[in-house]
């Protein structure tokens, strides 16, 4: 009885050891990403009453909708810096984490809801951004256009 519980004492102890170095390494291994997002508006689509409109500033794949990480704030607040980082996140499995190249889509709408779409919406896109040469990315962008998805 003596001699089991040494053993198991000896096995808790060495599992204890190695959990916080296991943890470490998985950190080491990817490093938390984000993306510096420098957010300018073309002037003639800045309407009047910029303080009503909500700014929404999002990081997916390219030729996806889902956010892997977001930001949401007044467009009166612009020119403005705004970075998108890990836990930023709408769903935990979706995460800056899974993609190596994403696009930065910033809208602007009057609308509380950024699903509903109105002619009035204006938005921008990024080139995309690559996280192959680090997980720290930077990328200057303009909203330039009215959302093309609703016709007017």
């Amino acid at each position: 009885m003596i001699k089991l519980l040494k053993l198991s004492s000896l096995l808790l102890v060495t599992l204890l050891l190695q959990a916080p170095v296991k943890a470490q390494e998985q950190i080491t291994e990817k490093p938390s990403r984000s993306v510096t997002v420098q957010v300018d508006i073309k002037q003639s689509l800045m309407p009047d009453d910029a303080e009503q409109w909500v700014l929404y500033v999002y990081a997916s794949k390219p030729g996806e909708r889902m956010p892997l990480a977001n930001f949401k704030g007044k467009l009166s607040q612009l020119p403005s810096e705004i970075v998108l980082h890990q836990s930023m996140y709408l769903l935990p499995h979706l995460t800056l984490q899974q993609a190596e190249n994403v696009v930065i889509v910033a809208k602007a709408t009057k609308s509380k809801n950024p699903h509903q779409k109105s002619a009035d919406d204006v938005i921008g896109y990024s080139v995309p951004v690559s996280f192959t040469s680090g997980p720290h990315q930077f990328i200057s962008m303009s909203i330039d256009q009215h959302d093309k998805t609703v016709k007017k």
